[in-house]
């Protein structure tokens, strides 16, 4: 294991680097004296974890961790100093540990303990080969490679906010600007600062213990961040690009396809977290999956695969119940099928739906096929309707 240490004082690297020289299997890469130029040796150095003093020249370490995070993204940090009372904003930080001046052995131990825990773990996950993916259809999930799709813990609210954020402008730069107007407009802007500091931390850290090859750029020259998702899958990219490749033949070759995809559109996108900043691109996407499932429904339709096309109906109707096309074409299935009691609880419903919560009364086109006291007439004029 690599490791890099950075104290202002020159005894405290001396009696570091002594220390550590005691272990086997590890070797300190680099020893500064100053932040800054630690950091620009980190690409190349690519240490396992660094050993920060928190009180340091010209940089303090909060400003330190996080231009560390960004040269070295898989590093571990570990905050030497001598003043007990920046503990808990250490370990907000993300840090593996927090040790103590003057420092002791059996301490020290322990910190060895846990950052070969930690590397053994990172080893781990690089051993598979499976793509990672995240989903946003829905919910936001990540799925390691060879897992199943699960919820990340986040270590608050407003650290996943911040990620799907970013997630959602990936490629392109977020000004830190609009990140704390989004986030913390409460704060004054050094708290806030310090707020958007330690959440990129923290989702650094998540994302590196999911297993998710996902990097987040410091770009300080335009004061912002660029999230990298180009060796990951996410869901609505590859969902998206399936679809157009789908459409891009005939319905008679490709329906199978393009059913699954329709299938696959779980949800909308960040439907459970309702982001306003999403809702556009939300949109989009809906009406992206309702073109091409009313496509395949037709497709079917006229095809005379009422069954097929009955399930994508229902599909549609499901996520769009005040669509009277959907639902009169739904209920003419029903019918068609020979499903007479659920065309007339179908319509029923429908009723209710727009008289109770829309306060509008359905159209004549559906009303004329079910009057209050006559559903064996309704029956009739379904079937006068082509079925």
């Amino acid at each position: 294991m690599k490791i890099m240490l950075v104290d202002d004082e020159a005894l405290v690297l001396n009696q570091l680097q002594r220390m550590l020289s005691g272990y086997s299997g590890i070797s300190v890469v680099g020893s500064f004296q100053n932040a800054r130029k630690a950091i620009a040796s980190m690409p190349e150095l690519q240490p396992d974890a660094v050993f920060f003093d928190i009180h340091l020249p010209e940089l303090s370490g909060m400003d330190a961790v996080e231009l560390a995070q960004e040269a070295c993204p898989g590093a571990d940090i570990v905050f030497v100093t001598a003043y007990h009372e920046y503990a808990i904003q250490a370990f907000d930080l993300g840090a593996v540990d927090y040790l103590l001046k003057p420092l002791l052995r059996a301490r020290l131990d322990q910190t060895i303990k846990r950052l070969m825990q930690r590397r053994f773990h990172k080893q781990e996950d690089i051993r598979s080969t499976e793509p990672s993916r995240i989903f946003c259809l829905r919910s936001l999930r990540f799925q390691r490679s060879g897992g199943s799709p699960e919820i990340p813990k986040w270590r608050t609210a407003k650290t996943q906010d911040l990620f799907a954020y970013l997630l959602h402008h990936r490629g392109n730069i977020v000004l830190k600007e609009t990140l704390l107007e989004l986030l913390w407009p409460e704060l004054d802007m050094k708290q806030a600062m310090r707020q958007l500091y330690t959440s990129i931390y923290h989702v650094r850290q998540c994302l590196q213990q999911m297993g998710m090859d996902v990097q987040i750029r410091n770009l300080t020259i335009q004061e912002g961040y660029v999230l990298d998702a180009s060796r990951i899958w996410v869901d609505v990219d590859e969902w998206e690009s399936s679809l157009q490749q789908a459409s891009g033949g005939s319905l008679a070759d490709n329906h199978s396809e393009l059913l699954r995809l329709v299938e696959l559109y779980e949800g909308d996108y960040f439907q459970e977290h309702g982001y306003w900043w999403a809702e556009n691109e939300r949109e989009r996407l809906r009406k992206l999956w309702y073109q091409h499932a009313r496509s395949l429904a037709r497709f079917y339709e006229k095809a005379g695969a009422l069954e097929e096309a009955l399930v994508v109906y229902e599909r549609i109707q499901g996520a769009d119940p005040y669509n009277e096309d959907d639902g009169l074409a739904l209920i003419k299935l029903y019918m068609a099928t020979g499903r007479r009691e659920e065309a007339e609880r179908h319509y029923r419903m429908l009723d209710d739906l727009f008289t109770n919560e829309l306060r509008i009364s359905l159209t004549d086109k559906l009303a004329q096929k079910f009057e209050s006291n006559g559903s064996a007439r309704a029956h009739l004029n379904l079937e006068k309707g082509g079925y």
